[in-house]
């Protein structure tokens, strides 16, 4: 039976002596599925299953139902590093991106956002360098993120979509691990 992770673990609760904690690297877009089949870093498939809307951050912990703690870190993958020859050309640069709804990291020198050509070239077209570097990607969550009056996460054109009983390809690879799990979450 695979492990299902369905509630967070708050730092205060986590037992600091676990010497081997189970862990899985997880992109920014596998990061924002509150369900998701994966495999961790060891290898053993397993579930997580959270409820609808929430999502996943660097260093967050989430348990299964015995107990078993399991660290998400952000698995390093491919971004565009903009940068700009004076802070107000990367305020300016920043401001174009952010008019397009752009998910962002920001350093005080760069910042980082999922590849797009169409981007890239706008941003050239600004006065920026863009090139392509390999980090962890953990952008800035909206103003209101987690309040009542705001959204909780977006989506873009880029996204891929699946609709309830469609099978995307984490599932496929992991022999239909999500698909079973949700029939059993439904069920309940």
């Amino acid at each position: 039976m695979t492990i299902q992770f369905s509630r967070r673990l708050t730092p205060e609760h986590r037992d600091p002596g676990q010497t081997t904690p189970l862990r899985v690297s997880l992109s920014w877009r596998e990061r924002q599925r509150s369900r998701i089949a994966v495999m961790l870093d060891s290898g053993q498939a397993v579930a997580i299953v959270l409820p609808r809307g929430e999502t996943l951050e660097h260093n967050d912990w989430v348990v299964s139902d015995s107990g078993e703690a399991l660290h998400i870190e952000a698995a390093p993958e491919e971004l565009m590093e903009i940068t700009a020859a004076t802070p107000f050309g990367l305020s300016r640069l920043i401001y174009h991106l952010a008019n397009r709804h752009v998910s962002a990291m920001l350093t005080p020198t760069a910042f980082y956002i999922e590849p797009d050509p169409v981007l890239a070239d706008l941003v050239r077209h600004l006065g920026g360098r863009v090139q392509l570097s390999r980090r962890p990607f953990s952008p800035e969550r909206g103003a209101y993120h987690g309040t009542s009056g705001g959204q909780i996460h977006s989506h873009s054109a880029a996204e891929s979509h699946h609709h309830h009983g469609e099978l995307d390809e984490t599932d496929r690879r992991l022999g239909r691990v999500g698909e079973e799990l949700s029939k059993q979450a439904h069920a309940k």
